[in-house]
């Protein structure tokens, strides 16, 4: 359910989209036109009476207008803070509404804002496949990275403004990310630009590293490695090569599509090969693994999500095993280290050697 949109801020259309990235056939599909500056669309909407007049440009930023159709005038209260009333606020929650269904239908989702964030990433992704989650209830856009086995986290993504981490009046909100460093590194580099000691975390340890293109991103990768590796020890070591990939019971019949000893397709997690096992996780309201399944082909075009980057390969996998629900829930995945299901995740081998064990259940 969308939030209610009593009052309109002049930056909407960028709150709305800012971790949206353009997606051209997808706004060809929606209806949209393209033009010299990039895509325009106008939708009618409360029974005509009003229009949104939107252009997307190339650069992907998203700009709109709302008409008042009979006088053929831009709808001057809709951005007025002292504009409260009842018919008011239901043409606002309306264009509102129109930009979200925008943002579903016609954008591909980006995990973070800034490019250099969304690049890293991508990067942290394909080179590790490491696990990542939102774990804090009151900043629910922080997101950290975590060791595979441990669940210890050596990279946390959050959005502060400015001046808490660089001084100064400009307050605008900038994504950084908290990094370990070596203890003889410390000073050394909260002297290097974009570096600066850790925002909430012990500063004798951690650091802070602006994502806005400040450090290149080998720099800053270079940073996430070490960061990684002081982190994990030897405990990336503690996580097998079989995954738990999750999906949602409520987008499709997972129980028809995964049929014993059936062989389907699916989103492939960055290192699986042929021979990798491969659980099925279901989620609310099921939350179990309820599938086993063996890898029998990998890097194969994935054609549910051909402009993903991170998704853009697909598996073959044939279903050997199915469990009850009951059986390999949440609760007993968190006792092995599993805290969520946002996305594709290596097992732990402790949680390996449980699964193992079971006796083969039709």
């Amino acid at each position: 359910m969308r939030e209610r949109m009593d009052t309109i801020p002049a930056d909407l259309e960028t709150l709305v989209f800012e971790k949206s990235q353009i997606n051209e056939a997808k706004l060809e599909a929606f209806g949209f036109l393209k033009s010299e500056d990039g895509y325009v669309i106008r939708i009618p909407f409360h029974d005509g009476e009003f229009r949104a007049d939107i252009t997307v440009r190339k650069d992907g930023t998203v700009h709109g207008t709302v008409i008042e159709t009979e006088m053929e005038e831009e709808y001057l209260p809709l951005r007025v803070a002292s504009q409260t009333s009842a018919f008011v606020s239901t043409i606002r929650q309306e264009y509102y509404d129109l930009l979200c269904q925008i943002r579903e239908e016609a954008f591909d989702d980006q995990l973070f804002v800034s490019s250099q964030a969304n690049r890293l990433a991508e990067r942290i992704i394909t080179q590790w496949n490491d696990a990542y989650d939102r774990p804090f209830e009151r900043a629910k856009e922080s997101v950290v990275f975590r060791v595979p086995g441990s669940q210890h986290w050596y990279g946390l993504v959050m959005r502060v403004e400015r001046n808490k981490i660089c001084g100064g009046d400009d307050s605008t909100l900038v994504e950084i990310i908290n990094l370990k460093a070596d203890d003889s590194e410390q000073e050394k580099l909260i002297c290097e630009t974009g570096i600066y000691p850790a925002w909430h975390m012990n500063k004798k340890k951690w650091i802070s590293v602006l994502l806005d293109d400040t450090l290149k991103d080998d720099r800053i990768f270079s940073l996430i490695r070490t960061s990684r590796k002081l982190v994990s020890g030897s405990a990336v070591q503690k996580a097998s090569n079989e995954w738990i990939v999750p999906a949602n019971p409520n987008y499709f019949d997972l129980y028809s599509y995964l049929r014993m000893n059936s062989i389907r397709d699916w989103s492939q997690p960055v290192n699986a090969k042929p021979g990798d096992i491969v659980y099925i996780y279901s989620a609310a309201p099921d939350s179990a693994i309820v599938f086993k399944t063996i890898v029998v082909e990998s890097d194969l075009p994935n054609p549910y999500y051909p402009s993903s980057s991170r998704r853009k390969k697909s598996m073959r996998l044939k279903v050997v095993k199915r469990y009850p629900k009951e059986l390999l829930t949440m609760k007993v995945l968190r006792t092995f280290g599993v805290r969520s299901m946002q996305g594709s995740k290596r097992v732990p081998l402790e949680l390996k050697k449980v699964i193992d064990s079971l006796a083969d259940i039709d």
